[in-house]
């Protein structure tokens, strides 16, 4: 990624305040590798051509790193405000600018004297807004998420030479051996493994295995496939709850064939992804789910948990603050 950023939420308080921003921009053909994806600034894709706004002057001739981010990382959590892109040689969706609670990502090693008078600006306004943030509710990042494995599916795929190593390498890397064993090695490989197992994927609970390079290895959740039950999806969980609490003072469906293990199943996914500091004490999962329903949600990059969602913990703190 260069110095350069695209897609820029330029209605946003760090482009007007108290410093209005003021970019030179280029407009340039779309890149081959951005056809045919979206990211959370282009759901609809790139445009063709796009415009291109300057951060820095020119580029010195020694290293000159940026630090880049893109969807398989911290993305999905709700509220996050994506701000901004940078122009990638890998994939649409290389986060340069973005706010989550109390942290602000900027993705642009620029040496101050090197910026332009605009990403000066920006900078500054990023300070005024991030002293408005301060009450936000910043969620601790545990790992990558599975969408990664879908980036690894299309990235670099199309080229004259393909790049392999997200194919061959990265993604192997990043499981257990159990998924490794049940993984060919290509991008058709890749395809069939997306398609099998990403529903069911999670990583980061405790116990399970680490990498020096890749950290947390991913593993697929045979519970949850065996129920059919994606481990991120609203219905899931509501499945779940409803198998929990079957024979709690009742044997409804205990006469079904193999009712008994999808009970043990479900119980075993809510205690796997239902977050501890919100899991019932002394009720039944029905009676927790219909009063947290609407404050829950799942995040991958926490750990996998269904959880507070951050935004509604910000509106419950500022209704005791105001009280």
């Amino acid at each position: 990624m260069d110095h350069m950023g695209h897609g820029l939420a330029l209605s946003h308080p760090i482009f007007v305040h108290p410093n209005r921003a003021d970019f030179e921009w280029s407009e340039e053909a779309r890149p081959a590798h951005y056809v045919g994806h979206s990211s959370p600034l282009y759901p609809d894709g790139a445009p063709d051509p796009y415009r291109l706004a300057k951060f820095e002057h020119d580029k010195p001739s020694v290293a000159n790193p940026t630090l880049v981010s893109h969807e398989g990382f911290f993305t999905d959590i709700p509220g996050l405000e994506n701000l901004a892109e940078g122009r990638s040689a890998k994939a649409l969706g290389s986060l340069s600018l973005a706010r989550q609670g109390r942290w602000f990502y900027w993705g642009y090693s620029i040496d101050p004297t090197r910026m332009t008078s605009a990403a000066k600006d920006t900078l500054v306004n990023v300070l005024y807004y991030m002293n408005l943030q301060r009450d936000s509710q910043t969620v601790d990042f545990v790992t990558k998420t599975r969408a990664i494995f879908r980036v690894y599916t299309w990235l670099g795929r199309s080229g004259a030479q393909p790049y392999m190593r997200g194919v061959e390498e990265h993604l192997p890397g990043s499981l257990v051996p159990e998924l490794r064993n049940d993984y060919t090695a290509s991008f058709e490989g890749a395809d069939a493994f997306v398609a099998k197992y990403l529903d069911y994927l999670y990583t980061g609970k405790p116990g399970m295995a680490k990498d020096q390079k890749y950290g947390w290895l991913f593993a697929a959740d045979h519970d949850a496939m065996a129920l059919g039950t994606p481990n991120h999806a609203r219905s899931s969980l509501e499945q779940w709850v409803a198998l929990a609490d079957e024979g709690a003072g009742s044997e409804s469906g205990a006469a079904e064939p193999g009712r008994a293990e999808q009970r043990e199943r479900a119980r075993r996914c809510l205690a796997r992804y239902v977050h501890p500091s919100i899991a019932p004490k002394g009720e039944t999962w029905a009676t927790w789910y219909a009063r947290e329903r609407s404050r829950l949600c799942f995040i991958d990059s926490t750990g996998f948990w269904w959880q507070a969602d951050p935004r509604v913990l910000e509106r419950e703190a500022r209704q005791i603050t105001t009280k």
